[in-house]
């Protein structure tokens, strides 16, 4: 009898943190929708991260059905994989220059597509397997160089967001060359770093233990470890946990959840200090962006299934 009313307890709980996690990420939406369209009529550029992030967030949530569908994602996805639209200049420069400086947004826009291969994914294959370094790494651009983190750092996860975008097989030289690279790599000091390194391996126990002793007590991860949580960071260490087969109702996952309904503000969004250096912490429309498509693309990952263990 005693059994039962544990268990009783413990399904009722993870009911209601699936009930909450799909509110709080309900509750992003209208705020991801206008920010991203804004950025689009304003800036008309892709890049950066901000369109990509919007299509792989609005994809999540029609994946969760939390919309049934999305105008935005039917009509920006083709604009957003057209690389005239990643540089004003694109016309000028041509696209082997464009693809070069945007190796990001190509992966983001792979990994966050809702088809299993769009008919532009072979044109960006193409080109970030061109773009692979001698060293096996790939290179960030846009802002990201000038994040606050060091230099080697920012290209490390740049290549394993790549990696995770290409998924080459074990024995492809291109996997062999970029793993040699990253064997070289000191622990980063971003959460990202982290969670990407998870991503490529999502079956090592101690990678995932590790990206969750960076957990502070309020539940929240912030982008960069030592910092006090944030939507960015919680929800990148959200979506790799899930991808390496951590359940909904591990405790963990339970106290990020309980740390986003905490912090959400009251249209949606979550502010977030910029990820640059140069702006010395303070919270910024870009950061906050990306923080809050990314909180809504971990609430909304399901568990995938690995072999790690699923013990707390």
């Amino acid at each position: 009898m005693k059994t039962r009313l544990i268990l009783c307890l413990l399904a009722a709980a993870t009911a209601a943190s699936a009930e909450d996690k799909l509110d709080i990420a309900k509750r992003s939406l209208p705020f991801i929708q206008e920010k991203g369209l804004a950025w689009i009529e304003d800036r008309q550029c892709a890049s950066c991260h901000q369109v990509p992030s919007m299509l792989w967030s609005l994809n999540s949530a029609m994946k969760a059905g939390l919309i049934t569908e999305s105008p935005e994602v039917a009509k920006w996805t083709p604009w957003a994989a057209d690389w005239r639209h990643w540089n004003k200049t694109g016309d000028k420069e041509g696209v082997d220059k464009v693809s070069a400086g945007n190796i990001d947004t190509m992966a983001f826009l792979m990994i966050g597509s809702s088809e299993p291969a769009p008919a532009w994914a072979a044109d960006f294959r193409a080109q970030l397997l061109k773009n692979q370094q001698p060293d096996g790494s790939w290179k960030a651009g846009g802002q990201l160089p000038l994040g606050k983190r060091p230099p080697r750092e920012i290209h490390e996860v740049t290549t394993m967001w790549t990696l995770f975008a290409l998924k080459p097989a074990a024995d492809d030289p291109v996997r062999q060359r970029a793993e040699d690279y990253l064997a070289k790599a000191q622990p980063g000091q971003s959460t990202e770093w982290h969670a990407a390194r998870l991503l490529l391996k999502p079956d090592d126990a101690a990678l995932r233990d590790a990206l969750l002793a960076f957990q502070h007590e309020d539940g929240g991860w912030g982008w960069l470890t030592k910092e006090p949580g944030d939507a960015l960071g919680t929800g990148l260490a959200l979506y790799a946990l899930a991808k390496s087969g951590l359940p909904v109702d591990h405790d963990s996952r339970k106290k990020a959840v309980a740390f986003l309904k905490n912090t959400q503000a009251p249209d949606g969004s979550w502010p977030v200090p910029s990820t640059r250096a140069r702006d010395k912490n303070k919270v910024n429309k870009t950061a906050t962006y990306w923080g809050t498509a990314w909180a809504v693309i971990g609430l909304l990952e399901e568990p995938a299934a690995t072999g790690v263990s699923a013990a707390r």
